[in-house]
């Protein structure tokens, strides 16, 4: 009982909070629909809904580089998500120098080349059902023999493998991060003092392979490698930290000429 109590009372605190952020938004205050919806990621809330959502608000506040980490958190949880690639990309448009996402290593890229679009639940089910369809071809060849069968077992068994392996990718993703500030410093080490390697800007994109002490290794698109100040980035997560830098104040030049970022938020449900 009690258990159902506070699954419900999480659902209207859901609700009440996306309202509000929504009535916000629409009233054109996004730094109290920021507040509202990031109260929501700090409760434990992981939808992507609402970090797209969180994302457009970010986006008309001027936050660009928080708007872009929400984004791809929300297309991380469900790549399907509409309008949240579309977002995503006008958003990285309008950073200094629209650098992509650094890709994933080579042999994620070589064997999950398929699964960009479909969700972690989408994999685990499929590897279920592949592991289900094995053990069945293998207990039925116990009892009767049929031509092909060991070729059957064998290509289910491999489909098993890439389906799980697709799931555990999935669960364990890139460690991403963006640049909250334009002109941020990344150092051969983790000092102050440490010479500059090179300079992030707002908007950037990189993968964290490392962090220590308040500070981040990370690497860029073109594999440059150094270390930055943790309060600099934007984490993506998971897991879904709260952003302790804000990042400037003012926003994109034409933030008002894509219509995918203006309007309503979409409701709780969408697809």
């Amino acid at each position: 009982m009690s258990v159902l109590l506070s699954m419900l009372m999480a659902a209207s605190i859901l609700d009440v909070s996306f309202d509000a952020a929504t009535k916000a938004y629409n009233e054109d205050n996004y730094a109290e629909a920021v507040t509202v919806l990031e109260q929501l990621v700090a409760y434990g809330v992981v939808e992507p809904e609402v970090f797209y959502n969180l994302g457009n608000a970010y986006y008309r506040s001027g936050r660009l580089a928080h708007a872009i980490a929400n984004y791809e958190r929300a297309l991380q949880l469900n790549p399907r998500l509409e309008g949240a690639q579309e977002n995503l990309d006008a958003s990285i448009r309008q950073t200094e120098r629209g650098l992509s996402r650094p890709q994933p290593p080579d042999w994620e890229q070589s064997l999950l080349f398929w699964h960009d679009n479909i969700r972690r639940e989408t994999s685990l089910r499929l590897a279920v059902l592949a592991w289900c369809l094995l053990w069945a071809l293998l207990a039925i060849r116990q009892v009767r023999r049929f031509p092909y069968l060991r070729r059957s077992a064998l290509a289910l068994g491999l489909l098993a493998a890439i389906f799980s392996t697709s799931w555990w990718v999935k669960s364990s993703p890139q460690q991403l991060a963006v640049a909250a500030h334009r002109g941020v410093p990344v150092r051969y080490g983790v000092s102050d003092t440490e010479t500059v390697r090179f300079e992030l800007y707002e908007g950037d994109r990189v993968v964290i392979d490392r962090r220590h002490k308040g500070w981040a290794r990370v690497e860029t698109a073109g594999g440059e490698r150094g270390w930055t100040r943790d309060e600099y980035l934007v984490f993506v997560g998971p897991p879904y930290e709260r952003p302790s830098y804000q990042g400037t104040e003012a926003g994109p030049q034409n933030a008002s000429t894509d219509p995918r970022l203006e309007g309503v938020l979409p409701q709780k449900d969408a697809s």
